[in-house]
């Protein structure tokens, strides 16, 4: 019996914790090493049994794999996609992404240089990406074993929750995805305490909540440390999708906190459809929102419609009116007093397949009215024409000049 109990123990240790719990520093490319964050991701989150029976499939490539699979997916992906020049015409037009960005191969190249291991939701797998020895950050194993975990959590999630997410509007995905990536980047953070530390390493805290919370009033700022705040993320677009990891994480710490990994766990069922709630931080009621039944009257003209409707209609939600104001230069601390105040909203996007000319109507209800100084930076001679009446915002913009001049949407609706 007592060699048995042995056994049993031997092969449960980093689930029960029949030995010590502290790892040391490995290379993730070793079977060994990662198998061992695997066990800990588990022991960490509290889970009681191994749903891969082992571990999850893993792979390893090397960076001249990973760039060739990036620019095969990118050319498949340019074959396969269907053109929608308003939307790209849209984005543009508010100022969300640059008239010229970074070519492709840059991307890519930052992408190999940059990722240490990654979960495809296609494949179910977690591949990592293996770079040449003689790295001058003696940290940098540290960190692989860290971005791992965090990947190997999302393959637990996706054995119990299907991260496929079905389509929805821009403001719901974001908040599904703050929800998915906030429950890895906790358990990350959680992982890297059972971590023998490099020399010269060390946490400033051990409350996860006062780092995702530290990190995310880093991000919604224009102030403090340039390499972190709203700017150094790039594009106002693109930029937001770097906010779901302390959003999230904070929302996802703070339950933890209270209930610990059950309290995660249940968070599920509870969880955001908006935004808007992961922007108000813990423990404040999210609003009620004030939905829009119709399109901005009067609509725009024939030729800048498909069949009678609009090309497309999406809700970006309360993170990406923060972003817009962002990008129009409205002072950070304005610009999330701003976002606050969002309760719904919808993006009407409008073109002329003749001329290629896209137009745009972005309506925004608000709980009270933006003040002055807020719209001041908003109404510019290259910028959107913004008009605000009572707690309702519009946004216009048009690559046509002379439409826009002549275009006023109003906010009335029509009866439906």
């Amino acid at each position: 019996m007592t060699r048995f109990l042995c056994i049993a123990c031997t092969a449960l240790a980093l689930l029960t914790g029949c030995r010590d719990h502290t790892l040391a520093v490995c290379d993730i490319t070793q079977s060994d090493c990662q198998q061992d964050i695997y066990y800990t991701d588990l022991r960490v989150r509290g889970d009681g049994y191994d749903p891969f029976a082992g571990i999850p499939p893993i792979r390893t490539i090397s960076e001249d794999q990973y760039r060739t699979e990036l620019v095969d997916q990118a050319a498949k992906d340019a074959q396969q996609a269907v053109p929608q020049p308003w939307w790209d015409a849209a984005l543009l037009l508010l100022g969300l992404v640059p008239s010229t960005g970074t070519t492709q191969a840059a991307s890519i190249d930052n992408e190999v240089q940059n990722t240490a291991a990654f979960y495809s939701t296609k494949e179910r797998n977690v591949t990592v990406v293996s770079h040449p020895a003689g790295s001058t950050d003696p940290f940098q194993p540290f960190y692989n074993m860290s971005a791992l975990a965090h990947e190997l959590v999302h393959a637990l999630q996706d054995r119990e929750l299907n991260l496929k997410f079905p389509p929805g509007t821009t403001d719901e995905y974001f908040a599904s995805k703050a929800l998915i990536e906030g429950d890895a980047s906790l358990y990350q953070r959680l992982f890297g305490y059972n971590v023998t530390l490099p020399l010269g390493y060390h946490f400033t805290n051990h409350d996860p909540l006062v780092y995702f919370s530290t990190w995310r009033d880093a991000n919604l700022t224009d102030q403090g440390d340039p390499t972190t705040n709203f700017a150094s993320l790039g594009p106002p677009f693109f930029a937001v999708q770097w906010l779901q990891y302390p959003l999230g994480g904070v929302w996802l710490s703070d339950r933890w906190d209270k209930g610990g990994n059950t309290a995660v766990r249940h968070a599920y069922g509870s969880a955001p459809q908006r935004s808007l709630d992961y922007l108000l931080g813990p423990d404040v009621a999210a609003p009620a929102g004030k939905k829009i039944g119709c399109e901005p009257q009067p609509a725009a003209p024939a030729e800048f419609r498909n069949s009678g409707k609009a090309y497309g209609i999406d809700s970006f939600g309360a993170v990406y009116f923060f972003a817009y104001l962002m990008g129009w230069k409205v002072p950070g601390s304005d610009s999330l007093a701003s976002a606050l105040l969002w309760r719904y909203d919808l993006l009407f996007v409008y073109y002329n397949q003749s001329t290629q000319k896209t137009a745009l109507a972005w309506r925004i209800e608000l709980a009270s009215p933006l003040p002055d100084s807020v719209l001041a930076p908003l109404t510019t001679p290259s910028g959107p024409r913004v008009v605000q009446t009572g707690t309702t915002l519009m946004i216009t913009a048009s690559d046509d000049p002379a439409f826009l001049a002549n275009w006023n949407p109003g906010i009335a609706c029509q009866p439906q």
